[in-house]
């Protein structure tokens, strides 16, 4: 019988600190919170195995802390690397947990940073020293009755995640314990009037609902794949509603309840099975003058993409003094039982998302995006291939956006295969770990 712990601290975000997630040099300053945002941790233990996840209610999760973190708590819990996880629940109105590069997209807060590693320590060991026992695990899937976003990349299609996926960790008493629920939607609803509020957006809207609902004692939201798809309704859409947050959570919550008053799939058998490593990503190695020219053509398009020029410059100001600026990124999968979770260091777009779920050896897989770091934006190869070139951008600034925005984090642009070199790697270590069980 496996034992889970869990604890969440309501964060504090300092007032005029910088929110991340909107655009280069939004200049967003916190005037205040709509909504609260959390530090989540829950540990599980099968007897032998121990595994911790912790979850932030920010845009994204850079590696070099979470690498941080993960070593202080392997050491100071006799947890094995590999089965600490780290995720960010993808909202845009958060202050940056960053470590240098992701230029321009909210000056990170020194003070927020070291209050956040504090904050992670915390609710570990509350976490960790609070385990009860699970009788057993329930998982379903619930198909959206709305649609909740739109395919920014791919309009003609306008493909969007159609399902809600969630696993309850239930005690013998019947209680929920955790609450698990994963979906792919941007959290951009906090747009317009609301872009100076600190928010952990709509999915915190949905998690307050599912503690207000008692529907778990803690909820722990992972974010789909969903890159390529924003928030159908947000402030700017439906200026009228009243908190854009709580608009698509309230039919996300009516959805999800529908699923689990009718039940799911029981689990009992929930060994625990983990495995991560550091991959290095294709890209498309270029050399100085060609960066150099990659940066006149951006300044031939607008006054925007000529601030990635100003990135590419310092690319170059970066290599000649020796840098290694080729991307390193942590990939991991967690099997709890015939659950699995496939950890993505970055955003991937829903196709490529429901593929790799497909391709999965287990019939409840999650993929979940923004884990253990920040490689930025996977794209689809069609995508990649529908942008050529560093000027190609057409009317429509998504597609391109997502295929060169890769300057402002310092790295070069990834290879046109790099959406299935990632289900590749995940695919490979989720076969290693069934095999080695």
């Amino acid at each position: 019988m496996i034992k889970i712990g869990c604890y969440e601290k309501k964060l504090t975000i300092p007032l005029f600190s910088e929110l991340c997630g909107f655009g280069m040099f939004a200049s967003r300053r916190n005037t205040g919170p709509c909504g609260d945002l959390y530090c989540r941790a829950v540990s599980l233990n099968d007897g032998e195995k121990r595994a911790l996840i912790i979850s932030t209610d920010t845009c994204t999760m850079d590696d070099s802390y979470a690498r941080e973190m993960r070593a202080k708590l392997a050491s100071m819990y006799s947890i094995h690397p590999d089965y600490i996880t780290f995720t960010a629940t993808h909202t845009h109105s958060a202050p940056a947990l960053q470590n240098g590069g992701f230029m321009g997209y909210g000056i990170a807060d020194a003070g927020f940073q070291e209050y956040w590693k504090q904050s992670v320590m915390e609710v570990a060991d509350i976490a960790l020293h609070s385990e009860e026992e699970i009788e057993y695990a329930e998982t379903g899937k619930a198909p959206v009755s709305m649609k909740l976003g739109v395919n920014r990349v791919n309009l003609e299609t306008d493909h969007t995640d159609e399902t809600i996926r969630w696993v309850k960790f239930v005690k013998p008493d019947g209680k929920c314990k955790i609450l698990l629920h994963s979906h792919g939607l941007h959290g951009i609803t906090m747009n317009g009037h609301y872009r100076f509020f600190s928010s952990s957006d709509w999915s915190g809207a949905a998690d307050q609902m599912i503690k207000d609902e008692q529907l778990a004692e803690m909820p722990l939201f992972f974010l789909g794949p969903c890159g390529d798809i924003n928030a159908k309704y947000s402030h700017m859409v439906i200026p009228d509603k009243g908190d854009p947050r709580e608009y698509s959570a309230r039919f996300y919550i009516s959805d999800l309840k529908k699923s689990l008053a009718s039940g799911g799939e029981k689990i009992t058998d929930l060994i625990l099975n983990a495995f991560m490593d550091t991959y290095r990503l294709p890209e498309v190695k270029q050399s100085v003058e060609e960066i150099a020219a990659d940066a006149e053509r951006l300044r031939s398009i607008n006054s925007y993409e000529a601030e990635r020029a100003h990135c590419l410059e310092d690319m170059i100001i970066r290599i000649n003094r020796g840098d290694n600026l080729t991307s390193l990124h942590d990939f991991q999968v967690l099997k709890i039982g015939s659950i699995s979770f496939l950890f993505i260091p970055g955003e991937f777009f829903i196709d490529d998302g429901c593929d790799l779920m497909e391709r999965s050896l287990s019939e409840h897989a999650f993929a979940v995006t923004v884990a253990n770091g920040n490689g930025g934006y996977y794209p689809s190869e069609e995508t990649m291939k529908r942008y050529p070139t560093i000027d190609s951008k057409g009317e429509h600034g998504f597609g391109y956006y997502e295929v060169y925005g890769y300057p402002t984090q310092y790295h070069f642009k990834y290879a046109d295969n790099i959406a299935e070199f990632v289900k590749t790697t995940l695919l490979n270590i989720e076969k290693n770990l069934t095999e080695r069980k």
